[in-house]
């Protein structure tokens, strides 16, 4: 089976020939256009593109075989997939969102688990871990003089301990 990962979502037809507007869940949009295929909605439906251009902010596909505005609109409110095949390489220290949820965040020291990654919000001074443990969820920012390592292939996030006690904030 293969796996996918969400980088946006048809928001609506965008003109009469098939043209569907997509808001990109991702930094890097130039990606779009780069990609042969898509998949989308909950049933990974592929479809090949014929183009994709930038325009405002959003993104605008135009997938082969939807040729009007009524056969977009059945793609409203659609989430678009690609698969991990055609992710792109990051560098070093650099990790996908979906990566890091359901890591579990452990003490560098001595490997108590704090609790698990449940989201990953993006900001522009910094990105935000929430980690839940039993029914209580923490932030904490996701900076190097808090986070020692991360091991993506054994879903663990290694914390120095007592600098994520001065950042932690409880959010119940």
């Amino acid at each position: 089976m293969e796996e996918y990962t969400v980088i946006g979502k048809i928001l609506k037809p965008q003109a009469l020939k098939g043209e569907v507007k997509v808001a990109p869940i991702t930094r890097d949009v130039m990606q779009y256009l780069t990609y042969k295929y898509l998949y989308v909605g909950d049933e990974y439906t592929k479809y090949d593109v014929d183009y994709c251009r930038l325009q405002d902010g959003f993104v605008v596909v135009k997938f082969a075989n939807i040729n009007s505005a009524n056969l977009a609109e059945e793609l409203r409110n659609q989430l678009l997939y690609i698969d991990k095949s055609q992710l792109a390489t990051l560098d070093s220290g650099e990790y996908y969102i979906q990566d890091l949820i359901g890591c579990d965040v452990v003490d560098a020291q001595n490997n108590d688990i704090y609790g698990q990654v449940t989201a990953v919000d993006e900001y522009s001074s910094v990105n935000t871990i929430t980690m839940k443990n039993d029914d209580k969820e923490y932030l904490f920012p996701f900076l190097e003089k808090v986070v020692s390592d991360v091991d993506i292939d054994n879903k663990k996030i290694y914390v120095y301990h007592d600098k994520l006690m001065e950042v932690l904030v409880d959010e119940n």
